[in-house]
């Protein structure tokens, strides 16, 4: 296992690189070294021939709870070109999964939140445990979910994806698998085995160029390059009004927002 990081550590056994998540004191909460530690991790890999699937799981019960509370209380501060290169930041993240020439899974115990459940849902196959919560809640403190939008739209229903983004509701695992965010629901005793027999039955069954020439056709055909860019450039415009700045400081404070008084 590799330690060299602080927030992510990395094993690499049997064609499968093993990235986990390991900030349990703040429940795996992104911030811009986590989310660069991430990439790094992916970057560092993209080339060997001695992986051919990324496994992405939690070392907590939480799989990811979305952004720091510290790097929240910084961002509301941001510049607009500030705002912009943070947004841009995630973008590269999310970019780079889902264009990344191997398989990406992620394996999900427990909640899955904002920024986290973005994560999870960029990448390719996803298995969660049956106690496991997922939801984007950015519009109820004064965020857009911009980037997440993008490619939540072309995985799930139009209809499910506007009530998730629109209303920011959590979400149980069997209404996610019946929603299509997830591809398979397991029992937290069983997930391990489920997830091992299916990466085994992938390696062995299909060609990692086709993998990589496939994910290529699925972004390139869905034009993910430019909305992407055009929602980093919203999320950084959206950060600039009183909303956001209403949201946040409520957020950071944990106090309720009442937005019918807006």
């Amino acid at each position: 296992m590799n330690t060299n990081y602080q927030y992510v550590q990395t094993e690499i056994k049997n064609y499968v690189l093993s990235l986990t998540l390991d900030r349990p004191k703040k429940k795996n909460a992104l911030n811009q070294k986590m989310i660069h530690e991430i990439r790094s991790v992916l970057d560092l890999h993209k080339e060997s021939q001695d992986i051919k699937v990324v496994l992405i799981s939690s070392s907590c019960d939480v799989f990811c709870a979305g952004a720091d509370l510290e790097y929240l209380n910084k961002i509301k501060n941001f510049s607009y070109d500030e705002n912009l290169k943070d947004s841009q930041e995630l973008m590269s993240l999310f970019k780079t999964m889902l264009l990344y020439p191997k398989l990406i899974i992620s394996k999900v115990a427990g909640p899955a939140i904002a920024g986290g459940c973005g994560l999870m849902t960029a990448s390719d196959i996803i298995f969660a445990t049956d106690d496991s919560i997922f939801g984007y809640p950015e519009v109820r403190i004064g965020f857009i979910p911009a980037l997440v939008s993008t490619f939540l739209i072309e995985k799930i229903t139009a209809t499910n994806a506007r009530e998730l983004l629109l209303t920011g509701k959590t979400i149980n695992a069997s209404t996610a698998k019946k929603y299509g965010l997830i591809n398979y629901l397991c029992s937290k005793e069983e997930i391990h085995n489920d997830v091992f027999r299916f990466i085994q039955k992938f390696i062995k069954n299909t060609s990692s160029k086709s993998i990589e020439r496939t994910k290529n056709i699925i972004y390139t055909s869905l034009n993910l390059e430019q909305k992407l860019e055009k929602a980093a450039e919203l999320n950084a415009e959206s950060r600039m009004d009183e909303d956001f700045q209403k949201g946040i400081n409520a957020f950071l404070k944990k106090e309720p927002i009442n937005w019918d008084q807006t």
